[in-house]
């Protein structure tokens, strides 16, 4: 049986900008020869940015008010791989393709209460071997500031804070995406990982 596969990672201003030429398809010679720019054209957005990944996260910074102590190195965003397998994407065809990215993408949108508004970006491309969304996001955070007044602020660490938060995402989504339909087992990947770090 497939599995329901998310990962998560932090990206700096330098990782923002190559992960939008990819996911955007904006370079002409691609480096990755699972594209086949033949099928380009099957690619959709669940979320479209109308600007690089960059100029959108200083508009929402300043938009939003969000606090953090950003330097050049920060981790201003984070990106979430959503797939399964080429044998659950056949099976299933085309349309509850499409369904089980957009109902990843709402799964998101609400999870740690993130809100799709802080949500850049959320491309499907169509035209790799496998299937996968590429779903980018601002980490934002409710906090208080000194004086005590409740903010929202950009830090990856708090917002994956705790030991197993990636284990926990993985499970919440697999419980999801079932609950939605979707015949797929838990990934056992994260499961080996954690196993062998306790070894």
């Amino acid at each position: 049986m497939s599995y329901a596969i998310i990962r998560n990672d932090k990206l700096t201003r330098v990782d923002a900008q190559g992960a939008y030429i990819h996911n955007d398809r904006r370079s002409k010679g691609h480096s990755n020869k699972d594209i086949d720019p033949s099928r380009t054209h099957l690619n959709f957005y669940c979320k479209k940015n109308e600007l690089t990944y960059i100029k959108k996260f200083d508009r929402m910074k300043k938009e939003y008010d969000l606090k953090g102590n950003i330097r050049s190195n920060s981790i201003i965003m984070c990106k979430m791989m959503i797939t399964s397998d080429n044998e659950f994407f056949n099976k299933i065809g085309l349309e509850e393709t499409k369904r089980y990215f957009r109902e990843s993408y709402k799964f998101v949108c609400n999870y740690k209460n993130l809100g799709e508004r802080n949500i850049v970006s959320a491309a499907v491309h169509l035209d790799e071997t496998t299937p996968h969304m590429h779903l980018v996001y601002i980490p934002v955070v409710k906090t208080k500031d000194k004086e005590g007044n409740t903010i929202d602020k950009i830090c990856a660490r708090d917002f994956w804070r705790g030991r197993n938060s990636y284990r926990e995402l993985q499970n919440d989504f697999h419980a999801y995406v079932k609950s939605k339909g979707f015949d797929l087992k838990e990934d056992c990947q994260l499961k080996k990982q954690e196993q062998n770090i306790k070894k």
